[in-house]
């Protein structure tokens, strides 16, 4: 069986042993989601890439701790990216220089690019304003795909509660995209 073949389960006793390949394999597998997750949990792309690279260094370094009757190994994993997002959510932040030198290209090809770019960047701003774990479900669920119990236990709440908070997420999120840009939330008026 090759490694493309091998279960995530089958990897990660393989990484428990010390094997760097397969944690290759493992991490080539999940990055992806990984730095989705932690990017929409942040909403930055420099900081969701130092937090996946913490996390998929504590997946090597207690890869001896994962017990696969207890969960999907991506849900471990997801999990651990999730926690180190809200640490460092609840830390000061400051903007890193490098943002502050990157240069949007605000010249799309078309009009069509321009209001899909616009919603878009409503969209962001809206995700922006909600609570990190209204955010989180929303991307556990829509953007990664995971079903309700998995979503749940990565956040580390009752399948109930997850579907109360993904209710809560999408109703708030709703709100804010009716309302036309420009004009202040409170009020209605520009």
């Amino acid at each position: 069986m090759s490694e493309d073949e091998e279960s995530d389960e089958t990897l990660m006793a393989r990484v428990a042993a010390g094997d760097e390949r397969a944690f290759a394999r493992l991490a080539e597998r999940h990055s992806g989601r990984m730095l989705r997750l932690a990017q929409r949990t942040l909403g930055s792309a420099a900081e969701a890439d130092e937090v996946a690279q913490e996390a998929l260094l504590r997946v090597w370094q207690h890869a001896r701790r994962f017990r696969p009757e207890r969960a999907r190994l991506a849900t471990w994993i997801y999990a651990i990216v999730y926690r180190l997002a809200i640490d460092r959510l609840r830390r000061p932040r400051t903007l890193p220089l490098e943002l502050a030198m990157e240069i949007e290209d605000a010249a799309p090809d078309a009009l069509e690019a321009m209001s899909r770019a616009s919603e878009l960047a409503r969209l962001a701003a809206a995700m922006a304003t909600l609570q990190p774990r209204q955010r989180a479900a929303l991307t556990l669920f829509y953007y990664d795909e995971l079903e309700g119990a998995e979503a749940a236990a990565v956040l580390g709440v009752s399948l109930r509660a997850f579907w109360s908070l993904l209710h809560r997420a999408r109703q708030s999120l709703q709100q804010q995209m009716q309302v036309p840009a420009g004009l202040d939330v409170g009020t209605g008026t520009p």
